[in-house]
């Protein structure tokens, strides 16, 4: 089939994703049309219709998902029944395995055109994830705001109930690399780079670079290293 009709048919198809009752027929023919895995993110940008895999599970009430959105196969997304808001910006990309989930009140804010990779932990429990926009997230990070109560010896730690020391913030244009952990409380300012492995448990400048557990600023973008 030459491309131009394929275009074509996949357009037609990723507009009729919308439409009840056989949308979601016409987002499987889509993706089986598409090829794996990466190769389906094309879909998100034909249409101001996002693309949602058939093979994801979604299951949130305060649910807003933004034109053009990537959500791949195996992702999760899910608002337990005290949760807050869920925001999927526009333009933002959840790969597969990559689970998004809000509890106690908490909510989980993403902005637009923020690429989030596979298996990536993205919590709001108490406190809330505030992501903003063009973030770069490796895969396997994870975001906590909120820690376990644990100075009662004499019962389980999962009866101690949980607290925060207050949200956690990832300002614009953030790169996280490979398997970052990001604690309760902590915001990263914008521009800045967070090295594979790092644990962030206190706030990163705008524009530094930081690595190390816990993450400690290396330098600054642009400038030689400083003294740490």
């Amino acid at each position: 089939m030459a491309w131009g009709i394929r275009k074509q048919i996949l357009t037609v198809l990723m507009q009729g994703s919308a439409v009840p009752v056989v949308g979601r027929v016409c987002l499987r023919l889509a993706s089986a049309l598409r090829g794996p895995y990466k190769d389906k993110k094309y879909l998100a940008n034909l249409t101001r219709n996002p693309y949602i895999s058939p093979k994801a599970q979604i299951w949130a009430r305060d649910l807003e998902i933004g034109p053009q959105c990537f959500i791949d196969d195996y992702v999760t997304v899910y608002a337990h029944p005290d949760g807050g808001r869920i925001v999927l910006g526009e333009g933002v990309h959840l790969h597969r395995g990559t689970i998004v989930e809000v509890g106690a009140g908490g909510s989980v804010i993403i902005g637009p055109h923020t690429h989030i990779q596979s298996n990536c932990n993205l919590k709001g429990f108490l406190g809330s994830l505030h992501i903003g926009a063009n973030v770069q997230m490796a895969p396997g990070c994870g975001f906590s705001p909120y820690e376990h109560q644990f100075d009662d010896t004499s019962r389980p730690i999962r009866e101690q109930g949980i607290i925060t020391r207050g949200d956690i913030v990832i300002e614009d244009d953030v790169w996280l690399g490979l398997g970052v952990y990001v604690l309760d409380g902590v915001r990263i300012g914008k521009g800045a780079v967070i090295g594979a492995g790092s644990v962030v448990t206190r706030d990163i400048p705008a524009y530094a670079i930081a690595a190390g557990v816990p993450a400690k600023v290396i330098r600054y973008r642009g400038r030689r290293a400083v003294e740490v």
